[in-house]
């Protein structure tokens, strides 16, 4: 509801500012010319996903989450050590590996079934767990080896080079996923000295 209103009142002002500065002429034209050009990069982040999608089902086929989530298994153990279900481990692994690819649309299905897996695991312990903030503050933070979204909108803009943003991309991501996850191990060495 509030949400609404805030975009009803952004539009009410705009038509009184264009009445008012002379443009209510040009009102019209630009609202469509602004659909069409909304409509021309839905299309284009959807071509982006729906590659990246079709993607991850082929690297599902052949078996690539289990080999991912062997690789992942001794870092996530550390990280999250009260996860004991291998299907959790790989659903925080599947929605880690989507985050690599930067399907962020496309991780958070897998996420929230990681959490759903956690929160069974841990009924009755009440409080957050701390393996749930965890893949909260990897997936807030995300390493993007492909910043899918990011690369599809520059070429929707037409962006004379495309490929510019990953390592500037990729080494942003990978500092504040390092200073997230390490900040968050401080917080659970704290409470774990205090209920000690």
């Amino acid at each position: 509801m509030v949400l609404q209103f805030i975009w009803f009142m952004m539009m009410a002002g705009s038509v009184v500012y264009a009445c008012v500065g002379g443009f209510a002429d040009s009102i019209l034209p630009s609202a469509i010319r602004g659909a069409a050009n909304s409509i021309e990069l839905i299309v284009n982040l959807l071509a982006g996903y729906l590659l990246f999608c079709g993607l991850i089902e082929i690297v599902k086929a052949l078996d690539v989450p289990a080999k991912i989530n062997k690789l992942l298994k001794p870092l996530l153990r550390v990280l999250m050590p009260s996860i004991q279900q291998d299907e959790t481990l790989q659903a925080v692994t599947m929605n880690i590996s989507a985050n690599l690819l930067g399907l962020g649309n496309a991780a958070t299905p897998m996420g929230m079934e990681a959490m759903r897996r956690m929160e069974r695991e841990h009924l009755g312990d009440g409080g957050a767990q701390h393996a749930m903030y965890m893949l909260l503050i990897i997936n807030a933070t995300s390493i993007q080896l492909i910043p899918t979204t990011i690369l599809t909108l520059r070429i929707a803009a037409g962006s004379a080079d495309v490929n510019q943003i990953i390592l500037p991309s990729l080494l942003c991501t990978i500092a504040s996923t390092v200073v997230g996850v390490a900040l968050a191990l401080i917080c659970r060495r704290r409470m774990e000295k205090r209920h000690a």
